[in-house]
């Protein structure tokens, strides 16, 4: 069932923006995942039942040569599709894979709970079989949470990885005319569907037209190099004038007494016949 909808998501995730859904419909396969953790959980919670059942209520294990090898045999397929999953996942940045990994991850444990408890039971002859489940379904049951949290954040909108950020920073910041970047933010509509917008500061001494070119070859490395769509404004800000940059500093030392974390940016004097305006 996991690896239906799985399947599902993707077909659905890879159909192309519509007047509807501009910007694709890559979020559904989030929305598959989490289908996948809600099964795990279901799973769990199913496990857990049965085993407390099995606690009060203990039953005979016996341990069959033939029910062995099965079992054993499942758990080195589920541990193949296990990798597999999670290769696949980390590569594509799917969270509905990585979800389907755990799903298999959770197939292993419970099997393997099976095994441990007939092998006891055989060699010791004690029935360990709902403690072993019950132990299981809590496993699994954190598999389940931790991997509904890993689809429900990007659902609601979380913050880029900080190294996606850090990229985005040097690229950026390796044009010699821009001075600095900020109010950079990153829209994700699923894998492979990013969009970013940012301000980048220049010289308003510069040429708008070399600068213009500038940004413009900016946005299209971001698209070739990263994958995202990009949207820059240009800032100018006043690199020669004097009293412009003696304000700045003053601006800057005030704003870091406050708070180190503070920064300053976007800054520029509006001068008037009886006051002057800082801005920024």
């Amino acid at each position: 069932a996991s690896s239906v909808i799985v399947l599902i998501g993707f077909k659905m995730a890879g159909q192309k923006p519509d007047k509807e859904h501009p910007f694709g419909h890559g979020r559904i396969e989030y929305i598959s995942g989490l289908l996948v953790s809600v099964l795990i959980i279901f799973m769990a919670w199913e496990l857990f039942q049965s085993s407390v059942g099995k606690i009060f209520h203990p039953e005979e294990t016996k341990l069959e040569p033939l029910v062995a090898v099965i079992l054993i045999a499942s758990i080195f397929v589920k541990l193949y599709i296990f990798c597999y999953n999670h290769s696949i996942g980390k590569r594509i940045n799917s969270e509905a894979m990585l979800a389907a990994s755990k799903d298999s991850i959770s197939d292993m444990a419970a099997t393997g709970a099976v095994l441990l408890s007939m092998f006891v039971s055989h060699a010791f002859h004690i029935n360990i079989d709902g403690w072993c489940g019950v132990l299981v379904a809590l496993m699994i049951f954190y598999a389940g949470i931790t991997s509904a949290k890993d689809t429900i954040s990007p659902l609601l909108g979380q913050p880029p990885e900080p190294g996606f950020v850090k990229k985005i920073e040097e690229m950026v910041m390796s044009y010699e005319e821009v001075i600095g970047i900020h109010d950079l933010i990153v829209h994700n509509y699923g894998p492979g569907r990013t969009m970013i917008s940012l301000h980048a500061e220049v010289s308003a001494e510069g040429d708008i037209l070399v600068l213009h070119d500038m940004i413009d070859n900016i946005e299209r490395r971001l698209r070739e190099e990263m994958g995202c769509e990009a949207v820059i404004h240009m800032d100018p800000v006043c690199m020669k004038d004097e009293e412009t940059q003696r304000l700045k500093e003053l601006i800057i030392q005030a704003a870091s007494e406050i708070a180190e974390e503070l920064s300053v940016h976007d800054f520029r004097i509006v001068r008037g016949p009886t006051h002057t305006n800082v801005i920024f």
